[in-house]
């Protein structure tokens, strides 16, 4: 359901382009035991309809003058009879009725029968069957005709069922690269995994964004630059944590795991802002150089952030179990923010104390930094 009201009614969709039908339902064809092979592709379909047959009417000029008519006017009487015209309508009570008037389904549903179909000249009054004015010509046509961007198409969709979407693409991608498309014919991979990628693109652009923010609001709190980069410097390794947690629970990384990783982002600025600026209270208040200031900091320090952390980690905890309606979507979040944040706690405790000391004393050393700033 969730996938019709999104726009695409199956989460798998590979796309085959090329200006000759007949040469993409042939590479379609190729591509069909191999796909139907892939373990979670369910009702696959190869996007290959099967043809109807046709009439196809071709009205002869010279014949339809005889008696009067264009060929535009033989083609509007034929539609009429077949179709039918508005002819009024009948009121009832409370409602109207529309009256069409049209040639028997006797007619309309036997090819036999459609040249006989008298066509009248509102000039000459005169009439002539059909079949003295048009011949038929039995031919066969698809049902649908499918474009993208003015590019004639099929669809090979299927849904997904016991494997991630990564797994079974990674499997499609296999299936592509063995039969390579003849020239011309162009496959594009579709689907859900095609709404993925441009929402991993635009979470990469926030990402990006909410660093630079993070950066921003910490230059303006420490008036430095070396807290924030020593701050950020721990984001990475606590997206670790997040990655090895989802790896060992088998979740994926989807959209809802890709937002856990940005909201990370603050809970791990957030640890360190806590312990340095309170480290650099202690060296400006109290005279501390930077290595007691930083381990006294620590040392007060410690129970505030395991406080939130745990808070934090504890308030997740349901969502992270799948307990409650609805927390199989945001579950990946869950599980993101409980591996990074768990990571990240030890990581802001041992490690940006450490960096904060080496990257300050080189600069000191280069000149680039007075002493107990």
């Amino acid at each position: 359901v969730i996938n019709d009201l999104a726009g695409a009614a199956k989460p798998g969709e590979v796309k085959l382009f090329g200006p000759d039908l007949d040469a993409i339902e042939s590479y379609a064809r190729a591509l069909t035991p191999g796909m139907e092979k892939i373990e979670g592709l369910e009702d696959f379909y190869n996007g290959v309809s099967e043809p109807s047959a046709e009439l196809s009417m071709s009205i002869g000029g010279a014949e339809a003058g005889r008696i009067g008519l264009t060929p535009e006017q033989v083609s509007a009487a034929a539609a009429g009879a077949l179709l039918g015209v508005e002819a009024g309508e009948v009121r009832l009570s409370d409602r109207a009725i529309g009256v069409r008037v049209r040639a028997p389904d006797s007619v309309r549903f036997d090819p036999r029968q459609l040249g006989a179909i008298p066509i009248l000249s509102p000039e000459t009054k005169q009439s002539a069957p059909l079949a003295t004015l048009a011949t038929f010509t039995p031919t066969e046509t698809r049902g649908t005709l499918l474009r993208e961007n003015q590019q004639q198409m099929i669809a090979m969709t299927a849904d997904l069922s016991g494997r991630s979407l990564g797994d079974v693409v990674g499997d499609v991608k296999r299936v592509l690269a063995a039969h390579r498309p003849p020239p011309g014919i162009r496959v594009e991979v579709g689907g859900q995994y095609a709404n993925q990628q441009q929402a991993f693109r635009a979470l990469l652009l926030v990402l990006a964004l909410a660093a630079l923010s993070v950066i921003a609001v910490m230059v303006v709190q420490f008036q430095s630059f070396v807290e924030p980069l020593v701050v950020l410097l721990a984001a990475p390794l606590s997206f670790v944590g997040a990655l090895v947690l989802l790896l060992v629970t088998g979740t994926p990384l989807n959209v809802s795991s890709f937002m856990g990783l940005i909201l990370l982002v603050g809970l791990i600025v957030k640890n360190g802002i806590i312990l340095l600026d309170f480290t650099r209270h202690q060296m400006r208040v109290l005279g501390h150089p930077l290595e007691t200031a930083i381990r006294e900091a620590a040392r007060i320090r410690l129970r505030p952030i395991l406080m939130t952390t745990l808070c934090t980690l504890f308030g997740l905890l349901p969502l992270a179990l799948g307990i409650g309606a609805g927390s199989e979507m945001q579950r990946p979040l869950a599980l993101a923010v409980i591996g990074g944040l768990a990571l990240s706690t030890p990581i802001t405790l041992y490690v940006v104390p450490v960096l904060l000391v080496v990257v300050r004393r080189r600069l000191v050393a280069r000149g680039r930094l007075k002493a107990g700033s």
